[in-house]
C-alpha cells in the first residue's frame, strides 16, 4: 500500500492531502516553516484576503496520522509574524524580527522562544553591547539604519526588522544576517550569545562587497554559513543577487568570503531569485522557487558544498510560487507549504498547499507506520495509548 507521505520516495512531488479537511491553515504567504523527525511546523503567515490580514498562530502538521492541529500555546506569542527568522533546535522553535502590518510600520527585534515539550512563549531578555560613536555626531541619527551603513558605524542593536536569515553556529550562536525596515536594505551581521545575553554587530572588512538585501536564504555547513539569493524590494533584475557566486562566512575566523559557483553542464546557473524556499540535506543546499521581478519559479536545484556544482533537478514544484516556506526533516523529506501563487495584483492568490520531496528513500519504518495509520477510520478520536497496542510507536505521534 502506498502512502501519502511515502508518494514522493521515487524522486517525485507529491501534494500531501489530510486526513481530514476541517482543521488545518488558511492560505498565506511570507510565513515560516520548520520540522523534526514527526512533526512540520507553520509560524505566522500574510493574506490579503483573510480578516485579521495576519495570522499569529502555530500549525503543526504530524507525518504519521497525516492531520493538521492549530497549537495552543502560553506566553508571550510574538506580535509580527510575516517575514521573520524561525529555527528550530533541541525542542525549541527560535522566532527573531518579523514585521507587522503595513509592513514595515511595526519590525520587531525580539527574541522568542517556544519550548514544544510545554507550548509556551518568553521572551529572551538581552544585554546589548553597543559600540561608541564619535561625540560630534547626531545621537538623533543614530537609529538611521542607511547612514550607519553609509558610514561604517555600528547599528543599533538589536535591529528591528523583517526578511532577514538566521543561522546557528556550532558553539550554538545565533547570527543573524541582513534583512529590511520596510525602508532601507542593509547587509549587517549580528551575533547573539545565549549565555552572555548579549547582541553584538560584527564590523566586515572590504573585500569582499557583500550586497544588502532580504528575502534570502541561509544554510550552516560545518565551520561556515552560505547565504543564497535575496534582493532588494524592486523588479529590476540588479536589485535581486546572483546565484553564481555564494557569500560565506566563517565562524571561526570571523571573516567572509565568496565562493565562485560551477554551472550545471546542462542549464547553466539558477535564475537569480528572493522568496525561494531553501533546505540543507547532508552535504547539499536545495532550492526551489522564488521570483526574480519579472517571473515565478517553479523550479529546484541543488548546489554541492564540496564541488559547488549546481544541479537543477528533474522535478518541478506543482506550480510556480514565492513567498513559501521549506522546511526538511532530519531523515530527508523536503516539505513546502503556501506561497504566493499569481503576479497578478488582481488575484493574488495564495496557497495552503504541502508538498512532498523524499530526497532519499524513507525507511521502513515510516512506510510501515504511514501505511497502518492510513487504515484507521476517525483517527483524531482514537486514544495514543489504544494506537500503541497496534504498535504505533508513541513518540512518533508527539
Amino acid at each position: 500500500m502506498k502512502t501519502k507521505m511515502a508518494e514522493g520516495c521515487a524522486k517525485k512531488i507529491s501534494t500531501i492531502k489530510p486526513r481530514f479537511s476541517n482543521e488545518i491553515p488558511a492560505p498565506r504567504s511570507g510565513h515560516r516553516c520548520v520540522a523534526d523527525e514527526n512533526n512540520f511546523y507553520v509560524f505566522g503567515g500574510y493574506s490579503p484576503h483573510s480578516s485579521t490580514q495576519l495570522f499569529r498562530e502555530l500549525w503543526r502538521f504530524n507525518f504519521s496520522s497525516c492531520t493538521w492541529k492549530l497549537l495552543q500555546t502560553t506566553g508571550d506569542f510574538p506580535l509580527e509574524v510575516c517575514s521573520s527568522c524561525v529555527l528550530l533546535d533541541r525542542g525549541h522553535i527560535i522566532i527573531y524580527g518579523g514585521s507587522g502590518i503595513p509592513f514595515g510600520d511595526s519590525n520587531s527585534n525580539k527574541l522568542h522562544v517556544l519550548k514544544l515539550s510545554e507550548k509556551r512563549w518568553t521572551v529572551v531578555d538581552v544585554i546589548v553591547k553597543r559600540e561608541k560613536i564619535d561625540d560630534d555626531e547626531d545621537d538623533d541619527d543614530d537609529d538611521n539604519e542607511f547612514l550607519n551603513l553609509i558610514l561604517g558605524r555600528a547599528p543599533r542593536l538589536p535591529i528591528a526588522g523583517y526578511g532577514q536569515c538566521m543561522v546557528l553556529s556550532p558553539d550554538r550562536e545565533l547570527y543573524i544576517f541582513a534583512g529590511t525596515s520596510g525602508r532601507e536594505f542593509n547587509s549587517f551581521l549580528t551575533r547573539f550569545n545565549f549565555t552572555s545575553k548579549e547582541w553584538e554587530y560584527i564590523p566586515r572588512e572590504d573585500p569582499p562587497h557583500i550586497l544588502p538585501r532580504y528575502r534570502h536564504e541561509a544554510v550552516t555547513y560545518g565551520d561556515k554559513f552560505y547565504v543564497f539569493g535575496g534582493g532588494m524590494g524592486g523588479i529590476d533584475p540588479t536589485d535581486f543577487c546572483n546565484l553564481t557566486e555564494v557569500p560565506t562566512f566563517c565562524f571561526s575566523s570571523q571573516k567572509w568570503d565568496v565562493i565562485r559557483c560551477h554551472p550545471s553542464r546542462t542549464y547553466g546557473f539558477p535564475p537569480r531569485r528572493r522568496c525561494h524556499g531553501c533546505v540543507l540535506f547532508e552535504n547539499k543546499v536545495y532550492i526551489c522557487g522564488g521570483y526574480d521581478g519579472i517571473r515565478m519559479h517553479d523550479d529546484i536545484w541543488s548546489l554541492d558544498l564540496i564541488s559547488f556544482h549546481w544541479t537543477k533537478l528533474p522535478m518541478v514544484l506543482p506550480y510556480p510560487v514565492y513567498f513559501h516556506s521549506t522546511a526538511i526533516t532530519p531523515s530527508g523529506c523536503m516539505l513546502t507549504f503556501g506561497g504566493v501563487k499569481s503576479i497578478d495584483a488582481e488575484t493574488d492568490i495564495r496557497s495552503n498547499d504541502l508538498h512532498c520531496l523524499w530526497l532519499v528513500p524513507p525507511s521502513l519504518v515510516e512506510l510501515s507506520v504511514q501505511a497502518v495509520m492510513s487504515c484507521i477510520p476517525n483517527i483524531e478520536s482514537v486514544s495514543q495509548m489504544e494506537l500503541a497496542k497496534l504498535g504505533i510507536p508513541l513518540h512518533l505521534l508527539d
